[in-house]
């Protein structure tokens, strides 16, 4: 979603160039520096204003180029685009895109107050899945049969989301961008897939978790039942064939003490009780960062032994690190979520505050020192717009300082911002009738616009046969 600068050259330049409109209007209005748009067209024709300047030629679709001003309609449908392409006397050309979107696409606003944010941000908005530009312009989308959950671009020519129909998920599809299902991706050993978090790592290998149930638990002693069931987490790295090469237990390394002011909201739900509620991994060589809701803490652990390494926020425990510099330093997480490394080895994560007496969210940036024990925060991002959070979110810090940040679940509308580094807002993508889960950025080099848009000619090409063949 996002959008960056878009600013050319000066007054004489822009005077210069030829300047289009449609009608229905392109979203966002022309410029010269913004090679893709979109167009609400309800499967109809689209007319094309083009106000051309002496010495440039303005080729609309299929239509024979013109020079001048001139008008032309240009037939569109869902899914479908068109391009024009302008060149001037030298020859030169610079090629722009209009896609129209579906009818029922949902409402989407972009508000813009500096420049800045990543070139492409994946967002889920019902059944779509979208991938904006820096302009805030749907650049591409997928349409599922259900909700989708957690989408994301893989960086391999896939990507993935958890499908829900109804209230849950069960697994995650994997994808070719043009919407071909490669395969699902679900928990080994017969246990349920939890589909909070899904990551591919360098080696090809996807890590997730899964719903481990121990039964028989004596859970007096947090005024629980003698025998009860937990609804533990298990953390799995799997093969893309789904072969299982590891796997890490919170239960019994996580003892029932550590779910804290959690436990009178599992035991008014009843069992299995919710004791972890893990929702986020990330790895590094032999060390694996998690996130645990219901736990208000995020846990290292070593790969090889399995050992907790330290503990950041919820309740004390030998491994728990001094929290530095942090106002919030006495209990700094409240139901957080998607808790990554950054290249130096500090950490981020989104702090929801669920619960919490300050329940303002935010995203947070420590410094992790193992050897002194202490986590120091070095930056926290607020929002003035965002009061409260509790669920989903996400939190991408950037090399150049700057943020995204998905505030989450803060009532029935969404909001996605993007923040200097200094912390300042630059913008926020408002969806009024959807909450995305996270807001996932292109970090890598792919996919590139090209690819996105190649895809969606496919899926496209591949709709328009499917309805040929029902209709014969």
């Amino acid at each position: 979603m996002l959008l960056g600068a878009c600013g050319g050259g000066g007054d004489d330049a822009r005077g210069r160039e030829p300047v289009i409109s449609t009608v229905p209007a392109l979203q966002p209005g022309f410029d010269w520096n913004q090679s893709d748009y979109a167009v609400r067209c309800k499967d109809r024709p689209v007319r094309v204003n083009v106000d051309g300047r002496s010495g440039w030629r303005v080729k609309v679709g299929r239509h024979q180029p013109k020079t001048g001003p001139f008008e032309v309609t240009q037939p569109l449908r869902a899914d479908r685009s068109f391009r024009f392409t302008v060149t001037n006397a030298g020859d030169a050309s610079r090629q722009f895109h209009v896609r129209c979107l579906p009818e029922d696409f949902p409402r989407y606003r972009l508000e813009r107050y500096r420049p800045g944010g990543p070139k492409l941000t994946m967002v889920e908005l019902g059944r779509y899945a979208v991938a904006f530009d820096r302009a805030g312009v749907p650049v591409w989308w997928f349409y599922a049969s259900g909700d989708v959950n957690n989408a994301q671009f893989m960086g391999d020519g896939t990507f993935t989301y958890a499908p829900v129909n109804g209230y849950y998920s069960r697994d995650f599809m994997v994808h070719r961008l043009d919407g071909k299902h490669i395969r699902t991706m679900q928990a080994a050993g017969g246990l349920l897939t939890d589909v909070h978090d899904l990551t591919r790592l360098p080696n090809g290998n996807y890590m997730l978790g899964a719903h481990r149930n121990v039964k028989g638990v004596d859970t007096r002693s947090v005024g629980g039942p003698a025998s009860a069931t937990l609804d533990t987490a298990q953390v799995q790295e799997l093969t893309p064939s789904g072969r299982l090469v590891w796997k890490w237990n919170a239960w019994p390394r996580i003892g029932l003490e550590q779910t804290g002011r959690w436990w009178k909201q599992l035991l008014k739900n009843g069992p299995p009780f919710d004791v972890n509620h893990w929702n986020s991994v990330d790895r590094r060589g032999n060390r694996v960062l998690l996130s645990f809701r219901h736990l208000d803490a995020v846990l290292l652990i070593n790969r090889g032994t399995g050992r907790i390494i330290w503990k950041l926020g919820g309740r004390h425990i030998p491994q728990s690190l001094a929290v530095r510099k942090d106002p919030r330093g006495g209990y700094p997480l409240g139901g957080q979520h998607d808790a990554r490394f950054q290249p130096n080895g500090s950490i981020t994560v989104l702090d929801n505050a669920t619960g919490l007496e300050n329940e303002q969210p935010r995203a947070l940036h420590y410094r992790i020192d193992r050897r002194r024990g202490t986590a120091t925060m070095l930056q926290q991002i607020v929002d003035p717009q965002v009061g409260v959070s509790v669920g989903f979110a996400s939190a991408n810090h950037f090399p150049d300082g700057s943020w995204l940040v998905g505030w989450g679940a803060i009532g029935q509308r969404g909001i996605i911002g993007g923040y200097t580094k200094q912390g300042k807002p630059a913008f926020r993508l408002i969806t009024p009738k959807n909450v995305s889960y996270r807001a996932n950025p292109v970090k890598g080099n792919s996919p590139t616009l090209v690819q996105l848009r190649h895809a969606m000619d496919r899926m496209a090409a591949h709709r328009a046969r499917s309805h040929t063949d029902d209709a014969g």
